[in-house]
């Protein structure tokens, strides 16, 4: 899958940004990111500034939804 199907989640206890498969993110809360780390706030893409463009792309997220 490509970054294009995931969006933006973010912890907010980090502010931390994750990958959150798209058709997760288009449901109701809960969501959890690839990484398994659960988020508050799902929007924008993962390939957008919400997402590897924020100052803290979770490493593992990258690594697992490139983009």
């Amino acid at each position: 899958m490509t970054s294009s199907g995931h969006a933006a989640g973010r912890d907010q206890e980090t502010d931390r940004a994750h990958a959150v498969p798209r058709e997760d993110a288009d449901g109701p809360p809960p969501w959890v990111a690839l990484c398994g780390t659960p988020v508050a706030v799902v929007q924008g893409s993962w390939a957008g500034r919400r997402g590897l463009g924020s100052g803290d792309p979770c490493p593992d997220c990258r690594r697992l939804a490139p983009g």
